[in-house]
């Protein structure tokens, strides 16, 4: 799904939502839209057409979308600690406005946690590092069947289909 069609999308609590956050934070909802562009982009080469479904490539697409949020607006604050709490305030916004499933929900909060938990670790790398990074770690992804199995897993990326 493309960034147009989510805003599009999007009814009039929504936008009016996301339209306070950009008051807010102006700097940050800008490297938010690069960082989301940025992450469908990379997301589409690395796995084409896949990257929607509820699968590995969904678990790599919402963690590497955490990173270079935070990884973008750390350009305006050294604070990692605020640019992560940026971070996990708009994406959580995200998944509370997306129509899923609760264990669709959870897969994908969960995988934006493990995406902010990595960042420390990797702020520095160059995108193309950190896409090679992370698509090391679906190496240790768990496939899961139920919303309880993510308490198991709290250091891997989770997903729910081949």
């Amino acid at each position: 799904m493309s960034f147009w069609k989510i805003i599009k999308g999007l009814n009039f609590k929504q936008l009016s939502s996301l339209f306070v956050q950009f008051l807010k934070h102006p700097l940050y909802m800008i490297s938010t839209v690069q960082a989301t562009l940025q992450t469908f982009r990379i997301s589409q080469k690395e796995f084409p057409n896949i990257h929607g479904k509820h699968n590995k490539a969904n678990a790599f697409r919402h963690s590497l979308w955490n990173i270079l949020i935070a990884k973008k607006c750390a350009r305006f604050s050294k604070n990692q600690e605020v640019v992560l709490q940026w971070t996990k305030e708009i994406t959580d916004w995200h998944e509370e406005f997306a129509p899923n499933k609760e264990i669709e929900k959870a897969m994908d909060l969960h995988n934006n946690l493990i995406g902010r938990n990595l960042y420390p670790r990797i702020f520095e790398k160059e995108s193309s590092e950190i896409t090679s990074f992370m698509i090391q770690q679906l190496e240790q992804a768990i496939l899961i069947k139920d919303v309880s199995e993510i308490e198991n897993n709290l250091q891997q990326l989770v997903y729910l289909e081949d």
